[in-house]
């Protein structure tokens, strides 16, 4: 079971990496691909930028090339080596499968990446940060 507090949490759940509460995504739906990958300035619950810097989700890239090749080695091994399935079948098997799982290639990999720069705080979420730059009553 994942707790809130670790990473594959914020990772399957597709929250903030902070406060575990904020959704990164604006549609948690990865298949409505006209809102695929629209993200938040902030968490709207603890005030984390999902954007720290330009170009900030570049690297994410790297992540979902491990991705895919994580899901297509396997599945090539296991049929083309052990059920001696033709190589041309497996071929766009495989091609059509990635096409399928893309958009979720794609949040996951935005999750995953940055997770690994934003840690999680316990009771980020309890208080929004004054983003104004005046003090609070």
């Amino acid at each position: 079971m994942m707790k809130k507090g670790s990473k594959i949490y914020s990772i399957v759940h597709r929250k903030c990496p902070r406060c575990h509460e904020g959704d990164l995504f604006i549609d948690r739906n990865p298949y409505h691909l006209k809102k695929l990958g629209e993200m938040p300035e902030n968490c709207p619950v603890c005030g984390q930028s999902f954007s720290p810097e330009p170009g900030f989700y570049f690297g994410a890239s790297y992540v979902s090339y491990g991705i895919t090749i994580a899901i297509m080695v396997p599945i090539f091994v296991l049929n083309y080596l052990i059920l001696k399935i033709p190589f041309d079948t497996l071929l766009f098997s495989i091609i059509g499968l990635i096409v399928l799982l893309a958009p979720i290639i794609y949040i996951l990999s935005r999750s995953i990446w940055i997770n690994f720069f934003v840690s999680y705080e316990e009771g980020a979420g309890k208080t929004l940060p004054n983003t104004e730059g005046t003090p609070s009553a």
